[in-house]
């Protein structure tokens, strides 16, 4: 790619070219080459105005993120939290207590509620408070406490099970501490409490609030040191590939400052950091990497040919700019089609990221030749006219392939893609509300206990709104019995706990005991109610199957006075869930259309990018059938698995079909131009499919299910896509014999070595 403007005449009184000049009179490349220090500078200076903007960017790993932002029953959902705002507020201390109330369990259960109560946390309840038993009772009053709790309705799957083997500290985060920092504070002084009481039964701090700081730490934990591990296993690798210290520290500085600036884009327009965009980094890692790698590659041979410096450097970018222009350009395009779920979090992710991978390309193309020009001696390994490597044996291996015309090849696939076909269609769709997690994380070993105990931290509300006296009229309170025995009808139902159950704790009528109804469940002000309904974490296929009985069961036996709605965290995080994999397939075919528009134009062929979109399709499919085979369900987060493994797989293959279609457009025969464009991009694609697995594998060690698959499914798409772009596209090619455009030859496209067994050069 050449920018070329007309020289003026030369003067005898004018004086030196400028800058300006020099720059609109030669490649844009050979400017930047011959100018480094400057385009640094530049560099700098953005990254540094960038960091200073990105310094005040918020973080928020909010649940309500993920809510769909329109509809009725979001805006049900957001009344609801107006009236009942301490839904998702509740914090529990568990312990085991297998000899019911003893000594120390007594004690170890009011220390923990003075703990509670010290750290600010509101309505502080444990047994000890609610039936007065002051600090140390006897033994017999002890027990006879417990099993009271067990028998009232208002305590039972409370603060005990039902079979006393465990006891509960029950208390309330105030709306002023509901947010990241201050959970997180709260969370670890709690902790830091509880282990200084040294308990010798089992205990487990939970609830909600608990859940949402943890999480983020835990996500924050395995950022830090898995992308630093992933830093420090690609630096190994490149350099084990180039044998050079300094094209390696070149090719990650290359494409960090994207990041930086991507974060100043997201704080300038006021979006935080969520969950979803805090993998951003991994995914330039990735894109960035994969295309320095096919430009140093480039860069190595020319240099081995004996090209002067900067003439080696203004022709690999002149030649690799347009297909690395187009890969980012892709990649970018299969992430912003997430816009299109609705979802505020999910779309944020789509559109930063395409943001990032564009930023990307554009320190590639200007950061990238700067920091070779400073390298004034080639590295060692450069010096050398055959690069030598294990990635050569690959190439070879497709050569021989493409020598032999082999037949079996397109066969081979075919039967790989049917079978792939048959068992993608038979994944399933589930959602957790703590989901992502290994098993063996601390969080899930915790609910698991929890729930196999009798209690429920989850739940879902049945929002009542009715005019007048009639909201606690005896057919109003009826009619929450009979939804109460409705929704007790499945297994993953736990307890269900409405005015019905204070009506026979307090033996009169809701509307003679108005003053003493519990505000959790009734407010006077807005004439609202609520029926509560504490559920397993039983996952979206049951949950959704459940809520669509319930939603039913109103539909057949609605209020008899005023409205009642299903709302709550649970059904509105299975709404979310609902409403991405539902645009899921919509988000894809808008992608793979796009990417199919943009192919078809960089090889100026609707046949080619037509054929081109084959490899590409295929690592989709096979990722599909590895999922089924391993049991993962497709849920929201191996969706963004299929955006990261598309993005891979279409890169690779621009690099080697633009190749191709340069060595067609100069005169080469389909056969040369297949075996000249595997030869020079078959080991840097080979490299890129290393650098990813090997990077990406470190995610296996996550406590995050989500970052273990994310590993392991993307090296298997980059293994696949290797596969299919080394070896079913140029089969393709052979046995369709595409006819290709052949644009007309450009200068600085010459080649930078000679090429075997001809007199020609390379364009």
């Amino acid at each position: 790619m050449s920018w070329v403007a007309l020289r003026a005449a030369p003067c005898s009184v004018r004086g030196p070219i400028t800058p300006y000049e020099q720059l609109m009179s030669t490649s844009i490349f050979e400017w930047i080459a011959r100018h480094p220090r400057t385009v640094i500078s530049s560099a700098a200076i953005t990254v540094s105005l960038s960091a200073y903007a990105a310094a005040g960017i918020r973080v928020d790993y909010s649940v309500e993120q993920f809510f769909p932002r329109w509809g009725r029953e979001r805006a049900v959902f957001d009344e609801y939290r107006s009236v009942f705002s301490g839904e998702d507020a509740q914090v529990a201390f568990f312990l085991a207590t297998p000899n019911g109330l003893d000594t120390d369990a007594y004690s170890t259960l009011s220390r923990v509620a003075d703990a509670f109560a010290r750290h600010e946390l509101a309505d502080v309840r444990w047994v000890g408070v609610e039936l007065g038993l002051g600090d140390s009772p006897p033994p017999e009053i002890r027990q006879a406490a417990a099993r009271s709790a067990r028998e009232d309705p208002l305590l039972r799957g409370v603060l005990s099970n039902d079979a006393g083997t465990v006891s509960v500290v029950q208390a309330r985060l105030p709306e002023a501490l509901n947010h990241d920092p201050a959970r997180r504070t709260l969370v670890r002084a709690l902790r830091d409490d509880i282990d200084a009481l040294e308990v010798n039964a089992r205990w487990a701090l939970s609830g909600t609030p608990v859940i949402r700081a943890d999480v983020p730490e835990m996500l924050e934990r395995d950022q830090t040191v898995l992308l630093g591990s992933g830093i420090v296993l690609f630096f190994v690798i490149l350099y084990a590939f180039f044998r050079h210290v300094g094209l390696t520290f070149v090719a990650l500085a290359a494409v960090a400052p994207a990041y930086v600036v991507t974060l100043a884009v997201m704080a300038l327009t006021g979006h935080p950091v969520s969950i979803l965009t805090s993998f951003i980094p991994i995914v330039i890692l990735v894109v960035g990497i994969c295309d320095t790698i096919h430009v140093l590659e480039h860069w190595c041979r020319a240099r081995a040919a004996g090209t002067e410096h900067i003439e080696a450097i203004r022709r690999t970018f002149d030649k690799l700019a347009v297909s690395c222009f187009f890969t980012s350009l892709t990649t970018a395009l299969g992430f912003a089609s997430l816009a299109a779920t609705g979802i505020d979090v999910v779309a944020d992710f789509g559109v930063f990221t395409a943001i990032a991978v564009l930023a990307t390309y554009g320190f590639v193309v200007t950061l990238l030749p700067s920091l070779l020009a400073l390298m004034d001696r080639p590295p060692r390994r450069v010096r050398s006219q055959a690069i030598r490597g294990p990635e050569r044996a690959v190439v070879r291996g497709a050569h021989a392939l493409l020598a032999r015309r082999d037949g079996r090849v397109i066969p081979f696939f075919g039967l790989v893609a049917v079978v792939a076909l048959a068992l993608g269609s038979t994944l399933r769709v589930d959602t957790y509300l703590v989901d992502d997690l290994k098993e063996d994380a601390r969080i899930k070993q915790d609910l698991r206990w929890i729930e196999g105990s009798g209690f429920g931290l989850f739940q879902t509300n049945l929002f009542i709104r009715a005019d007048g006296d009639r909201l606690l009229s005896p057919e109003m309170v009826d009619w929450m019995e009979r939804f109460q025995v409705a929704a007790a009808g499945e297994d993953i139902v736990l307890r269900s706990f409405g005015l019905p159950d204070v009506e026979r704790a307090l033996g009169a009528p809701a509307a003679r005991a108005e003053g003493q109804l519990p505000g959790g469940l009734y407010d006077a002000d807005r004439r609202a109610a609520q029926v509560v309904v504490t559920v397993k974490d039983a996952g979206s296929r049951r949950t959704l199957a459940y809520l669509d009985r319930l939603d039913d069961h109103l539909e057949h036996d609605p209020p008899p006075y005023g409205t009642a709605d299903l709302t709550g965290t649970v059904r509105m995080a299975h709404t979310f869930s609902f409403h991405v994999l539902r645009s899921f397939g919509p988000s894809i075919a808008l992608a793979l259309a796009l990417i199919f528009l943009v192919l078809s134009v960089l090889f100026r062929s609707a046949q080619l990018g037509l054929v081109a979109m084959v490899p590409n399709l295929l690592p989709l499919v096979v990722l599909a059938a590895v999922m089924a085979l391993l049991g993962v369900p497709l849920k929201p987060s191996t969706i963004l698995v299929f955006s990261i493994a598309f993005g891979i797989a279409v890169d690779d293959s621009i690099h080697l079909m633009s190749r191709f279609q340069q060595l067609l457009a100069h005169d080469r025969s389909l056969d040369q131009a297949l075996h000249e464009a595997v030869s020079e991009t078959g080991p840097a694609l080979v490299m890129s499919t290393l650098v990813v697995s090997a990077g990406f594998s470190l995610l296996l060690l996550s406590q995050f299910e989500l970052l273990y698959l994310l590993g392991l499914l993307t090296a298997v798409t980059a293994v696949s896509a290797l596969a299919a772009d080394l070896l079913l596209f140029p089969a393709l090619v052979q046995r369709l014999a595409l006819p290709a455009a052949r644009p007309a030859t450009t200068r600085g496209t010459e080649s930078p070595w000679p090429v075997t067994g001809s007199a020609r050069h390379d364009p």
